[in-house]
């Protein structure tokens, strides 16, 4: 396997599951000689089990939007100094994820966060270092608000049945907490069953248990869209089995 976005693996390598990210960036994606397609995700601190759908974390309260900008910064510049608002900063728990301007000055950009250290007050600055390659587009000023995003395959959680974030894959194995894995987003995959799914039929995350799929949609209210379509039944399993099903998460 080499360093780069997509890597094509052989059969057996989506159970692979590591304590480490190894040279890998978290998102690359694998492709095995079926044709079925993996992500490589980060688990966060509950273990998962297999054929379960799983998302990106929950956003982190106080970092979702209007961040005041505490520094000016220049076109060209790949430093953003943002004053925090009531949640602490570890270190580097935004790395790969995004740094958006959601009002005022640079609106509408949005950049790749490297790397920043540890804030732990909850109160000061936080200095985030953009990739050399995606500087600033649009001066910041002090009048600029933004929000922080982890990248969606970092922490990752068991998908919940209310929608806090989006559908990253399905798991293959049981995964460690706070392991490296491989997430399936395209391909044939057995999956934990909530009700009554139709075989040839779309399917989606269920509303009443975590992780499982249900027939899309989940009732004729939700013909409107809201839903994510997550793939179509290959054949039926009662509810609580697992039907086969083939996975299509953009």
């Amino acid at each position: 396997m080499s360093l780069c976005d997509r890597i094509y693996g052989r059969n057996g390598d989506q159970f692979s599951i590591r304590s480490t990210k190894g040279e890998m960036p978290l998102g690359t994606i694998m492709e095995l000689p079926n044709g079925n397609e993996y992500v490589w995700c980060k688990n966060g601190a509950v273990e998962l089990a297999a054929g379960r759908l799983v998302q990106e974390a929950v956003v982190t309260t106080g970092h979702t939007k209007d961040l005041v900008v505490a520094v000016a910064a220049a076109v060209g510049a790949t430093k953003i100094s943002v004053t925090n608002a009531t949640t602490a900063i570890t270190a580097n728990m935004y790395a790969d994820g995004t740094l958006f301007v959601n009002d005022a000055d640079g609106e509408g950009y949005e950049y790749t966060i490297k790397s920043h250290p540890a804030e732990a007050t909850g109160s000061a600055t936080c200095v985030f270092t953009l990739y050399e390659q995606d500087p600033i587009q649009v001066a910041l000023t002090t009048s600029s608000e933004v929000g922080l995003r982890k990248s969606k395959f970092q922490d990752v959680v068991v998908a919940p049945t209310t929608f806090t974030g989006v559908i990253v894959g399905a798991t293959v194995r049981v995964v460690t907490a706070s392991y490296y894995f491989w997430a399936m987003t395209k391909g044939t995959k057995s999956m934990l069953t909530n009700g009554t799914v139709i075989v040839g039929k779309a399917f989606t995350r269920s509303g009443t248990t975590p992780g499982a799929i249900d027939v899309y949609p989940l009732n004729s209210s939700d013909n409107d869209g809201q839903q994510p379509m997550l793939g179509t039944i290959r054949s039926v399993a009662g509810t609580t089995e697992y039907s086969l099903c083939y996975l299509n998460i953009q």
